[in-house]
C-alpha cells in the first residue's frame, strides 16, 4: 500500500514538454547543418590549395629544366598535369607533353607514369565533397571528366610559361552551383587563388 501512494499516474507529456522537446531537435538539427556546410567549404579550400601546390611544383619543376624519363633527357617533352575525374573523387596527375607539335588537348599526346604519383598512381586527390570545373581563356566553363575523356592538361615550357591549361579552376561544394574557391592560372604562369 505503501508504495501505490507514492506512484504517480502516468498521464503522458503534457504539450508543453513535447514543444520543448521539437525546439531542442530543431536547434541541434541546425547546427549540425551548419556544421556540415563548414566542412565542405573547407573541403573546397583544401583543395584550391592542394592546387596550388601542384602548380607551383609544376612551375618550379618546368624553368630551365630538361625532362629526364627513365634515366633518358627527352628535349622535346614538357613537364604537365592532368585534372581528372575518377569516380566520384578529382585528381591532379604529374607527367609529361610529348612536344614535337603533338594536340595539347589528346590524351595520347602525353605520357602520366604512375610511379611518380601517389594514390597508386592516380595522382593527388581532392576531397570527394567538391566538384571542380574548368573556365577557359575563351570564357567556356565545363566539366572536368575522365582522364581519356575530358581532362585539362596544363603544360609549361622551359621559361615557365603556360602553353595550355590556363583559366579558372572553380570548386564547388558537391550537389552545389555556389563557387567556394577558384584557382586562376595565367598564361604566363602565375597562379592564384580566391578562397
Amino acid at each position: 500500500m505503501e508504495k501505490r501512494r507514492f506512484m504517480k499516474r502516468n498521464e503522458g507529456y503534457s504539450l508543453t514538454e513535447m514543444i520543448i522537446v521539437l525546439a531542442i531537435v530543431a536547434i541541434l538539427t541546425a547546427a549540425a547543418m551548419v556544421t556540415i556546410s563548414i566542412i565542405h567549404n573547407a573541403k573546397a579550400k583544401e583543395a584550391s590549395s592542394t592546387m596550388e601546390d601542384a602548380l607551383s611544383e609544376l612551375e618550379a619543376n618546368a624553368k630551365g629544366k630538361m625532362c629526364v624519363v627513365s634515366g633518358t633527357n627527352q628535349p622535346e617533352y614538357r613537364f604537365a598535369l592532368a585534372v581528372y575525374k575518377d569516380g566520384g573523387k578529382y585528381y591532379i596527375k604529374k607527367g609529361y607533353y610529348l612536344g614535337g607539335g603533338k594536340d595539347l588537348t589528346r590524351r595520347d599526346s602525353y605520357d602520366f607514369d604512375n610511379v611518380e604519383n601517389v594514390g597508386g598512381g592516380k595522382g593527388k586527390t581532392f576531397s570527394s565533397y567538391i566538384t571542380v570545373t574548368y573556365k577557359d581563356a575563351t570564357g567556356s566553363e565545363r566539366a572536368i571528366t575522365g582522364l581519356d575523356d575530358a581532362p585539362v592538361f596544363i603544360v609549361f615550357d622551359r621559361q615557365g610559361m603556360c602553353i595550355a591549361g590556363d583559366g579558372k579552376f572553380n570548386f564547388h561544394r558537391k550537389n552545389s552551383s555556389g563557387t567556394i574557391g577558384t584557382v586562376t592560372l595565367n598564361k604566363n604562369g602565375s597562379h592564384s587563388s580566391n578562397n
